[in-house]
C-alpha cells in the first residue's frame, strides 16, 4: 500500500480507492487515481471490486425494505425521460419491423401465393393437426409443472415475512399435500417402449393414443386415435384414425391415414392414402403413384418426388422437385431445378423460383403457364439499399442494448468475461470446444427421450451464449481502444464503440464471415472462463 494514497510509493490503499469511488477527492487527486489505475492492474482490480461490492452492499441494504430498488421506483424529474427507456422501446420496434420485414412477410407471402391463406395455413399446422393434439398427451406434466411453479412464487413471497424454518416446513407440507390430493389425469394415451423393437399386429386394436418410443417400429393393426413416434424405422400399414407424428429415420406409410401427416425424416415414401394433410421436412420425400392425399402437402427436403394425387395444394422446397401426379389446387415451388413429367396434371397456378429454367414436359396438362422466377446466387448483401444500413444499426443496437443489461445486472459476472477474453489460448481453445461440442451433445442428450428437455433447454443456452458472446469481445475491444477507466458509465461507452467496430467489420465482404465467426469462438471461450470463475467458491467451500 501507499504511504497516503501516494500513488509515487506504490498501490492506492482502500481508503483513498473508496474516496475516489464516492467522488470525494479534489480533481487533480482523482484525476491522478484514474491515470494509475488504467496502467496498473493491481489497482484496477481493487477499484473494480469495490465498486462492486459497494453495488451489491446498497442492494442488500434496500431489499428488505423495497421490493424494488429505490433508484427503479423514484419518480423522475417533470419532463425528464429515461434514456434507457427510450432507447429500449425504440431497438425493440426496430427489432419487431425486421423480423417482420425480413423473416415473416415474406414467408407469408409465398404461403399465399401457393394458396395457403393465414386461416388455414395455421389450423393446418397446429390447431386442426397432430401437432396441437398431440400435446394432449402431456397435460399431466403440465399440471405438475404449473402447480410447483406457483409454489415456488407462493414460498419466494413467503420467506420475506415467514424466515421461521416451521412455517416454511408448514407451507412445504401443504404445497405437497394439495399435490397428492390432485386428481390423477386420465390416460391421453397408450405408451409403449420397444424392447428394442415395437410391432403392432395385425387385427390387434388400439383404442386410443399410441405413443411409441423403439429401435423399430411396425405399425400393422389399427389405431383408432393418433400415432406419435420416436424410432429409427417406422413402417405404418395398417388404419391409422388419428393423425401420425414421427421422428425417424426411415418413416414409410403403406396403409390409410384419416388424418393428417407430420414427419421429421431422412427419408419418407407414401404408398398409402392420407385424408388430410401431409408436411414433411426430410433429405428424401417420395409420395409414389399408389399414394393419395386428401389436402395439402408442404414438403421441405433435398429431393422430393411427388407422383401421387393431391387434392389441394402443394408448397415445395427443396433441391430437385419433381412432379408427375395431379394436382387439385395451386403449386409453389423453390428450389435449384423442377421437373413437371407427362403424367402431371395441375389445375391451379403453378409458380416456381429457382436457379435454372424448369424442365416441363410437352405432355403435362397445365391450368396456366408456370410463372418462373430466376433468382441468382449471390451471397453479397445490397450494400446500395439504405435498408441493409438500418438493419446493421438495430443488430449493433440489439447486441449493445443485451450487454448494457448484462452489465447493469451482473457487473461482476461482464467484467470478469472481459478479462477473460485476455487469456488469449485459454479463451480460444475453450471456445472452439464448446462452440462445436455442445450443439453434438445436446442433440445424444435429446435423442434419449428422458433428456429431451435438457437437450432442449441446452440448445437455447447455447443460442444465448454465442449471441452474447461478441459482447464480451467488444467490452474487450472497447477497453484496448480507451483504456480501463473505472466506472459503469466508461464501461458503456467501450462496449458501444468496441460493438460498433465488430459490427463493421463484419459487414465487410468475405472477411464479416470469419471476422463473426472468430468473435463467437473467442466469447464463448471468455464466457466459459467467467463461469468457472464464479463456480470456483463453490467448490472449494465444498
Amino acid at each position: 500500500m501507499s504511504d497516503g494514497g501516494n500513488p509515487t510509493a506504490g498501490h492506492f490503499d482502500e481508503m483513498t480507492c473508496l474516496m475516489y469511488l464516492e467522488q470525494q477527492l479534489d480533481e487533480g487527486h482523482a484525476r491522478e487515481i484514474s491515470t494509475h489505475a488504467a496502467a496498473c492492474t493491481s489497482c484496477r482490480e481493487l477499484l473494480r471490486t469495490l465498486q462492486n461490492e459497494g453495488v451489491w452492499l446498497r442492494r442488500v441494504l434496500t431489499d428488505d425494505d423495497e421490493a424494488v430498488p429505490a433508484h427503479l421506483v423514484h419518480a423522475p424529474e417533470r419532463g425528464a425521460a429515461s434514456w434507457g427507456w427510450i432507447a429500449a422501446l425504440g431497438l425493440a420496434c426496430g427489432g419487431a419491423y425486421t423480423v417482420w420485414s425480413s423473416i415473416i412477410e415474406p414467408w407469408q407471402a409465398q404461403a399465399a401465393q401457393a394458396g395457403f391463406t393465414q386461416g388455414n395455413l395455421l389450423t393446418m399446422l397446429f390447431f386442426s393437426g397432430a401437432f396441437w393434439k398431440g400435446w394432449e398427451t402431456m397435460r399431466s406434466l403440465i399440471e405438475f409443472l404449473s402447480t410447483a411453479s406457483l409454489g415456488i412464487v407462493v414460498i419466494w413471497l413467503l420467506q420475506r415475512h415467514w424466515r421461521r424454518l416451521t412455517m416454511v416446513a408448514v407451507v412445504m407440507g401443504a404445497l405437497f399435500l394439495a399435490l397428492g390430493m390432485s386428481a390423477p389425469a386420465a390416460s391421453a394415451g397408450e405408451v409403449k417402449h420397444g424392447d428394442p423393437n415395437y410391432e403392432l399386429a395385425s387385427g390387434e386394436v388400439v383404442k386410443t393414443d399410441l405413443i411409441v418410443y423403439a429401435n423399430s417400429t411396425r405399425i400393422d393393426g389399427d389405431v383408432d386415435g393418433d400415432l406419435i413416434v420416436w424410432s429409427r424405422d417406422v413402417t405404418v400399414n395398417g388404419h391409422v384414425k388419428g393423425d401420425i407424428i414421427a421422428f425417424a429415420q426411415e418413416f414409410r406409410v403403406n396403409g390409410q391415414v384419416d388424418g393428417s401427416v407430420r414427419t421429421f425424416a431422412q427419408t419418407f415414401s407414401l404408398s398409402g392414402s392420407v385424408t388430410r394433410n401431409v408436411m414433411s421436412w426430410t433429405q428424401q420425400a417420395d409420395f409414389d403413384e399408389k399414394s393419395r392425399i386428401g389436402g395439402t402437402v408442404m414438403s421441405g427436403g433435398a429431393d422430393i418426388e411427388l407422383h401421387g394425387p393431391v387434392a389441394g395444394d402443394a408448397m415445395l422446397f427443396g433441391d430437385s422437385i419433381e412432379i408427375g401426379g395431379t394436382m387439385g389446387g395451386n403449386v409453389a415451388v423453390q428450389a435449384g431445378r423442377m421437373t413437371i413429367g407427362p403424367t402431371a396434371v395441375i389445375s391451379g397456378e403453378t409458380k416456381y423460383t429457382g436457379r435454372t429454367q424448369p424442365e416441363i414436359s410437352s405432355g403435362a396438362k397445365l391450368a396456366s403457364p408456370v410463372q418462373v422466377t430466376i433468382k441468382k446466387r449471390s451471397h453479397l448483401p445490397n450494400y446500395q439499399s439504405p435498408r441493409y444500413y438500418w438493419h446493421q444499426v438495430l443488430f449493433w443496437g440489439a447486441r449493445f442494448l443485451f450487454g448494457l443489461v448484462l452489465l447493469l445486472l451482473a457487473p461482476g459476472f461482464f467484467f470478469d468475461a472481459g478479462d477473460a477474453c485476455k487469456k488469449y489460448a485459454a479463451s480460444w481453445g475453450f471456445g472452439l470446444l464448446f462452440l462445436c461440442a455442445t450443439p453434438i451433445a445436446a442433440v445424444i442428450v435429446s435423442l434419449t427421450i428422458v433428456g429431451l428437455g435438457v437437450g432442449i433447454a441446452t440448445g437455447l443456452l447455447y443460442i444465448i451464449a454465442v449471441y452474447s458472446a461478441r459482447v464480451f469481445v467488444g467490452a474487450w475491444l472497447g477497453e484496448l481502444l480507451l483504456g480501463a477507466h473505472p466506472g459503469v458509465g466508461a464501461a458503456i461507452g467501450r462496449l458501444a464503440l468496441g460493438l460498433a467496430i465488430i459490427q463493421a467489420l463484419v459487414m465487410v465482404p468475405f472477411l464479416g464471415a470469419l471476422v463473426a465467426v472468430l468473435a463467437a469462438v473467442w466469447g464463448m471461450g471468455a464466457l466459459v472462463l467467467a463461469i468457472h470463475k464464479s463456480l470456483q467458491p463453490q467448490w472449494k467451500a465444498a
